[in-house]
């Protein structure tokens, strides 16, 4: 049996990286490789696994299962004990909590999962923080000292969504003990803007605040700056 494993995890989102890592807009994907290249053995994801999540769960909180890379998507939802994303009758950062902890690295793939994205934005009405960061201050769901078992903070590979190859070469690269390190908000080296072509028009949201297309890469975008510019977004 491969002690590698990886389990992905969606939370409060649209599901942006699981539809590029698969090819959904038409991305060439490298997610086969990562099981049969790398010997990766996928334990859970929500969009490829049959079975329910809780064996799973159940099996790496008793030890009898590895759990070497854990990829979270979408930002985490704290409000009312989490009720604004639900697994079984319980908040899914509970779930979320938990595995971190068990997590030999942990990736937050995506700006949501990274920062909260744009959810963490006043009013926030469901709480939602990113996994280590809230925005651009330190702490979310887990706290600004917290490492996993090998000894990294959360890799935030920021983006709206994050490009396919990108997800698959950070996966690799936490693999390989994270050579060189994570930089700035725990980025690591392969984060680019998500929407790097200029032919490509993207989500529309900057044009409508009279903002530039960051990519989504940054912990304040996408950034409203006042609820007179969020009404005039959502307007």
């Amino acid at each position: 049996m491969n002690d590698k494993t990886l389990l992905w995890i969606g939370c409060g989102g649209c599901s942006g990286e699981t539809q590029a890592i698969l090819g959904v807009e038409g991305q060439v994907s490298d997610l086969l490789d990562l099981l049969d290249v790398d010997g990766l053995r996928l334990l859970w994801h929500p969009s490829l696994s049959e079975h329910e999540l809780w064996s799973v769960y159940h099996d790496i909180m008793a030890d009898r299962e590895p759990l070497t890379v854990l990829c979270i998507e979408g930002s985490i939802a704290l409000a009312d004990d989490g009720m604004f994303d639900m697994a079984g009758d319980i908040g899914k950062y509970r779930i979320v909590r938990a595995l971190c902890d068990r997590a030999d690295y942990v990736i937050a793939m995506g700006v949501c999962a990274a920062f909260g994205g744009w959810q963490a934005q006043s009013p926030n009405p469901s709480g939602a923080v990113g996994l280590q960061f809230t925005l651009d201050a330190p702490g979310g769901l887990l706290p600004p000292e917290w490492r996993s078992r090998a000894g990294l903070p959360v890799v935030g590979l920021t983006g709206c969504p994050v490009p396919a190859d990108a997800q698959v070469e950070a996966i690799r690269w936490v693999l390989k003990d994270a050579p060189g390190g994570l930089g700035r908000h725990g980025m690591p080296p392969m984060v680019r803007p998500c929407l790097p072509s200029t032919a490509y028009r993207g989500c529309g949201v900057p044009r409508k605040l009279g903002l530039r297309c960051l990519g989504c890469t940054g912990p304040k975008f996408p950034n409203f700056g006042s609820d007179r510019a969020l009404v005039r977004w959502m307007s």
